[in-house]
C-alpha cells in the first residue's frame, strides 16, 4: 500500500527550493511578505541563523557514512516541515546532509506544512501537529518508517522542563543548547538505525 506521503512527491520541494524559499522570507521587504510570513519573519530569520550554523558544523561519522554509502534500500525522506520551525533549523541540515552523502539512495523531499496541513494531519505526534516530521518510504511509495519532530534527548529535556512548568523562552533557550552541544549526532544515530 502506497504511503500518504508519497502522494504529495510532485507538490514536495527539493532542499535547494526549500532553502530558497526559506532565506527568500528572511530578506523580504515587509510588503512583499504574506500576513503569516510577516508575523513569523523573526522565526524565520533566527532559525536561517541556525539552521546555517548545523550546516557548519555538522559532519557526518565515519560509520554513519559506512552505513549510508553502503545503503541496499533507497528511499524518500519525505519532511514536512516550516522555515518558522525551531526544531526544524536544528534537525533538516543533519538530514540534507546524509541525503547528500548516500550518492542518490535517500532523495529527501520537503513538503510545507502550511501549504498542505491535511498531510501532518495523518502524521499527528501524540495528537499534536508537530514538525519536523520525517516519513520514509521506499521509492515504490511503501511506507517504511517515521521520525520526528526531535531526537529522543531532545524531547525528554522539553518534556521534563515543561513539567517543571518552566517558562517557553526558557525550554526553548535550554532545547537550542542541548542541540548545540549535541551536533546533531542524536538526530544522525536515529535516523540511521532504520538504515539497511
Amino acid at each position: 500500500m502506497k504511503s500518504t506521503a508519497f502522494q504529495y512527491l510532485n507538490l514536495s520541494e527539493s532542499i535547494q527550493e526549500y532553502n530558497e524559499r526559506f532565506y527568500v522570507v528572511t530578506t523580504s521587504a515587509p510588503e512583499e511578505l504574506t500576513s503569516h510570513q510577516l508575523e513569523m519573519k523573526e522565526y524565520y530569520t533566527l532559525n536561517w541563523a541556525r539552521s546555517s550554523r548545523v550546516q557548519k558544523t555538522y559532519a557526518i561519522s565515519s560509520s554513519g557514512l559506512e552505513k549510508i554509502q553502503n545503503m541496499k534500500n533507497p528511499q524518500y525522506w519525505f519532511v514536512i516541515t516550516e522555515g518558522w520551525c525551531g526544531d526544524s533549523s536544528q534537525s533538516l541540515p543533519v538530514m540534507a546532509a546524509i541525503a547528500g552523502h548516500s550518492n542518490g539512495s535517500i532523495d529527501l523531499r520537503i513538503v510545507s506544512r502550511d501549504a498542505h496541513p491535511a498531510l501532518l494531519e495523518q502524521y499527528l505526534t501524540n495528537g499534536s501537529m508537530s514538525i519536523p516530521k520525517l516519513i520514509a518510504t521506499s521509492f515504490d511509495g511503501e511506507e517504511l518508517w517515521q521520525w520526528g519532530p526531535r531526537p529522543k534527548p531532545a524531547s525528554e529535556l522539553f518534556n521534563s522542563l515543561k513539567e517543571q512548568h518552566k517558562e517557553k523562552e526558557d525550554i526553548y533557550k535550554a532545547l537550542h543548547a542541548w542541540y548545540a552541544g549535541n551536533k546533531g549526532q542524536a538526530i544522525e544515530e536515529e535516523l540511521l538505525q532504520h538504515i539497511i
